[in-house]
């Protein structure tokens, strides 16, 4: 009974994951917009008058912004509110079913990847990992990226990087490029379920 309200969760629960993961989204999409506009950190500041910390807490998704500070970014990164959570959010409502998005499974199943939403110049894409029990190391097979972002949803998952390792909750999330990711691995004895968000880098 306990196991089936974990899966289950909170509705207010949720609720607030669905929100976090929008900040994130949110905030790459923003990053990429300044880095295709070529501006650094510290010019897109001086042009919108938002400060670099705020900046920088908003692209790395641990902050929402308000509209006052949308609406300086929009008009600085010439980058339409409406267009600033990708189409996946903006279009008309899609429903993908357990059976549908490309699936990625290990021999023995123990490991899953299905991928969620991808845009159509792969600068984001959005893919669901369940990982029952094991190291996961192998992502060939994924859209290619330059920066990912994992967001835990369900269980626990540890983040290896070449020099730290996460130990993610519920809730929680990490960023790094993905030439620093070793493994990522579940070492309890529950499910572990993430969302792999990950983006090109513009040249």
């Amino acid at each position: 009974m306990e196991g089936q309200n974990e899966e289950n969760g909170n509705p207010r629960e949720l609720e607030q994951n669905v929100d976090e993961v929008l900040t994130v989204v949110l905030g790459e999409t923003l990053k990429q917009r300044r880095l295709e506009l070529g501006y650094s950190m510290e010019k897109l500041s001086q042009l919108s008058s938002v400060s670099r910390g705020m900046l920088g807490l908003i692209e790395s998704g641990k902050t929402t912004p308000s509209i006052g500070i949308l609406w300086k970014l929009s008009k600085t990164l010439r980058l339409p509110i409406a267009e600033m959570i990708p189409d996946l959010f903006s279009q008309s409502p899609r429903f993908l079913s357990l059976n549908e998005g490309k699936v990625w499974s290990s021999s023995k199943n123990a490991i899953k990847s299905r991928v969620l939403y991808q845009e159509e110049r792969e600068r984001l894409n959005l893919v669901e990992w369940n990982l029952e029990q094991g190291k996961l190391n192998q992502f060939q097979h994924l859209p290619q990226a330059q920066d990912i972002k994992i967001y835990q949803v369900l269980g626990t998952s540890k983040v290896k990087l070449k020099q730290k390792t996460y130990q993610l909750e519920v809730g929680e999330c990490v960023f790094f490029p993905i030439s620093e990711l070793e493994f990522i691995v579940n070492e309890s004895d529950h499910p572990s379920k993430f969302l792999w968000i990950s983006s090109k880098k513009f040249r």
